[in-house]
């Protein structure tokens, strides 16, 4: 399995070239292995979401923070989300003591790749990075 973080998932929504070099890495997955985001990414989002509605001051503001929100429903529905379960609560009490540094999101994100024996595709290595046993790649820059 593999757990696109929010960054990633990001970059992908956004469609620029970096999406584009995660778009076609996804694409020669083989159908069998899943691709998926947390429901961590998927509060984020959805936190973001809102804001920007939030600050939407003129009509053609709010009609494209709007837009935004209901792209984002559409874009949800092509993709699993992850639950952060009682097991990932567990591992994530476990990381929290282990990483106190990092963010909280980040370590839920985490121990929900760490609970299904994900691979966390992410460009944050420096925090991601810190935690020993979770396996990550960055799939939005070229590797020559």
């Amino acid at each position: 399995m593999y757990i696109l973080d929010t960054d990633h998932l990001s970059l992908i929504q956004r469609n620029g070239q970096e999406g584009k070099l995660i778009g076609a890495k996804l694409a020669t997955i083989e159908p069998s292995v899943e691709v998926a985001v947390t429901v961590i990414t998927y509060e984020e989002q959805i936190r973001g979401r809102l804001s920007v509605i939030s600050k939407a001051k003129t009509p053609e503001e709010q009609v494209t923070a709007y837009q935004g929100l209901q792209q984002l429903t559409l874009d949800y529905r092509s993709i699993p989300i992850v639950p952060f379960c009682r097991t990932a609560a567990l591992e994530y009490q476990r990381l929290r003591k282990a990483y106190r540094r990092l963010g909280s999101k980040d370590l839920k994100i985490a121990a929900i790749a760490l609970t299904n024996n994900a691979i966390l595709l992410t460009r944050n290595d420096s925090d991601f990075g810190q935690i020993v046993e979770l396996v990550t790649e960055n799939w939005s820059r070229v590797i020559l």
